[in-house]
């Protein structure tokens, strides 16, 4: 059975039902949209959940960890008393791709100690006998985020980016593709919230605001919830990497569709390249810069994300120009500053980007290079 209600005399507490207006609006633009649940306007349909149920017959949904495009994730607590998340996906092809490639991930990755791998999985049933993966993961901390980092010491941005770095080249030397590596795919690491009750868990995380889901007509009940907010001095100075629906085996013949967010993207992958152990070096650049500088080096401006490109590294490459997706045609053109940048993202070894990293030392706060 995949989910019950929970016994009566756990029902005590499961976070406040929204009673005003504002407290409606503010969840609602916050929490994933509603219409994610609509089978009608979306193939990639998302499992409801709510607060206080019972998943599989062991895992009670506690609170919300937050929500991407192809899942929603939850913080619970198993029969044994031992608090994990749970990550409930979409509907299609990404839930059975990062399942088989967590498979492979296990079995070919030297050193698994920064990724977040799965521990558990089953099956959500729908009404029209389709199903939901289920994935339940050890429970981390949240992502890297720009108003985070900047209360964080150079010191631990750092040492981010060398253990990023690092479980990134445990990937590629198993022979293995993220293709989605973005700041919300890195996470820290927290302090385990195992053995405290519901009350306390509440305090430390915040209370969750829920509502029904709206507009919709579902077969089982689901929640729109407010996510928990981890406070500063609970996380840890460890960093690891995850979410795998993209990821990909060199020589595998099919490649999951989908591209990571727009900021971290490759160039190349506007022009209609394949992905590439290249695109990984480039969306880590981009991750690196924003733990070095507190902000992302590329965002959107008028023109989208590829002006913005452009206006910092120069002109595309001339013989892109044929293959753009959209991209108007006076960025194109040669630009050795921009031809040397790819070049780094595609040529430098990994273990040479590694000793860059370890040349940045702090000092008294402050940021100094070993010569």
């Amino acid at each position: 059975m995949a989910s019950a209600e929970i016994p009566p005399e756990n029902t005590d507490d499961f976070g406040d039902v929204v009673d005003n207006f504002n407290d409606e609006a503010e969840l609602e633009e916050y929490a994933e949209p509603w219409c994610r649940y609509d089978i009608e306007d979306n193939p990639d349909v998302l499992y409801p959940i709510y607060l206080g149920e019972i998943l599989n017959e062991r895992y009670l949904i506690e609170h919300k960890l937050g929500f991407g495009g192809g899942s929603t994730g939850w913080h619970l607590t198993c029969r044994r008393k031992k608090d994990v998340a749970l990550k409930g996906m979409a509907l299609g092809e990404w839930a059975d791709n990062e399942a088989g490639i967590q498979d492979e991930v296990i079995k070919s990755v030297q050193d698994t100690s920064h990724l977040v791998l799965a521990t558990d999985t089953f099956l959500g049933p729908r009404d029209d006998q389709s199903y939901h993966r289920v994935l339940v993961f050890p429970m981390k901390g949240p992502s890297i985020r720009t108003f985070a980092l900047q209360k964080t010491p150079m010191a631990a941005r750092i040492s981010a980016a060398k253990q990023i770095l690092e479980t990134v080249a445990s990937l590629h030397d198993a022979g293995i593709m993220h293709r989605d590596l973005n700041a919300r795919n890195c996470m820290w690491g927290i302090k385990s919230t195992d053995g405290l009750s519901r009350t306390a868990k509440y305090e430390l995380l915040g209370r969750p605001l829920k509502e029904t889901i709206p507009c919709v007509d579902l077969w089982k009940k689901g929640e729109l919830v407010s996510n928990a907010e981890v406070p500063d001095d609970f996380r840890t100075d460890e960093f690891y990497l995850c979410d795998f629906g993209l990821a990909k085996k060199v020589g595998d013949l099919s490649t999951q569709s989908g591209y990571p967010p727009a900021e971290y993207c490759s160039s190349e992958r506007f022009h209609r390249h394949e992905p590439s152990f290249a695109c990984d070096m480039w969306s880590y650049m981009a991750i690196f810069g924003m733990l070095y500088i507190a902000y992302p080096p590329f965002f959107k401006i008028d023109g989208g994300i590829i002006s913005n490109m452009v206006q910092t590294l120069g002109p595309l490459p001339e013989k892109w120009k044929d293959h753009s997706n959209g991209v108007v045609h006076w960025m194109h053109g040669m630009s050795s500053l921009w031809l040397r940048y790819i070049l780094v993202a595609w040529r430098v070894l990994w273990r040479k980007l590694l000793v860059f990293v370890l040349m940045l030392i702090p000092s008294s706060g402050n940021l100094r290079y070993r010569s």
